[in-house]
């Protein structure tokens, strides 16, 4: 089951400075959520939270939802990695057989059609693998490290990472062999998790509403119940650079506006120190 063509490969380093460009690509309403505990050797790599998205990939979605629930993906391995590209996994030839029949698959599992759609393959994707038959997806999965738009409309994109692209990235940087086989078994198992549940959750804050969102120009916030007073707002991309920290003297939130006109196209954590120290995380999306 390969998706590595010739064509792909040269393509690679044409797009890699388009590493940090994650974006949001789904609105906010709250989607199913799954948590991929990855370890390797017997030590924790760090858990991955996925979110998919059924509106646009049915099938697909329900395949995994159905997995998830027999525990297929216990025990199997990401046994692809590829630095500048992707990292992939769920072959249950990988859970006991040779690593030489690892991403073959099994024959007798189930096809999912293509749900091909407008949505990009960015950093964080959650998309289908196959083989060549576009409609010859089955439990495989892979999660892209940097942009990929040459794989748009070619495969079946049907969630995202939400949290955790930290270990995405330590799983494609492990050493590996001329195969882009991991040397050692990297082991994930996963689990369906209710978001609005998720311990500081970034993507489900009930508190405070951010708008526009996705934004051109500005951001306002809309808190939920009683007003805010805020001391310090920060605006910070995925890989925690600072865009904008702004110090305000028991301001009302409701009364701040912030300009994102300098801001490029992504996604976007802010950061709001209240009055009384308390500490809200949330998300904004500038397209």
């Amino acid at each position: 089951m390969k998706i590595i063509l010739l064509f792909i490969l040269i393509s690679l380093t044409t797009y890699q400075f388009l590493l940090s460009k994650d974006i949001n690509q789904i609105n906010d309403e709250p989607k199913p959520h799954y948590l991929i505990s990855v370890t390797q050797d017997g030590t924790i790599l760090g858990d991955i939270e996925i979110e998919t998205f059924p509106d646009i990939a049915p099938k697909h979605c329900h395949n995994l939802d159905s997995l998830v629930a027999i525990e297929f993906y216990d025990g199997t391995a990401f046994h692809r990695v590829i630095p500048n590209f992707m990292i992939q996994g769920g072959d249950p030839n990988s859970k006991d057989k040779p690593k030489n029949t690892w991403d073959y698959g099994d024959p007798s599992q189930t096809t999912v059609p293509a749900e091909f759609s407008s949505l990009k393959h960015l950093r964080g994707t959650l998309s289908a693998a196959r083989a060549n038959d576009p409609n010859s997806a089955t439990s495989q999965f892979f999660i892209c490290v940097v942009p990929c738009p040459w794989l748009d409309n070619q495969y079946s994109i049907y969630g995202q990472v939400v949290n955790g692209m930290e270990t995405v990235d330590k799983i494609v940087n492990t050493p590996r062999d001329g195969n882009d086989n991991p040397i050692n078994k990297v082991e994930m198992k996963i689990k369906k998790i209710d978001a609005t549940d998720v311990t500081d959750n970034l993507f489900n804050n009930r508190e405070i509403k951010i708008f526009p969102n996705p934004s051109n120009e500005l951001i306002k916030f809309t808190p939920n119940s009683e007003n805010i007073t805020v001391n310090k707002i920060s605006i910070y991309d995925i890989n925690g650079n600072v865009y904008i920290a702004n110090n305000y003297n028991n301001t009302n939130l409701s009364d701040i506006t912030i300009p994102t006109n300098n801001l490029l196209v992504g996604v976007y954590y802010v950061k709001i120190l209240s009055s009384n120290n308390k500490e809200y995380v949330l998300r904004f999306i500038l397209n």
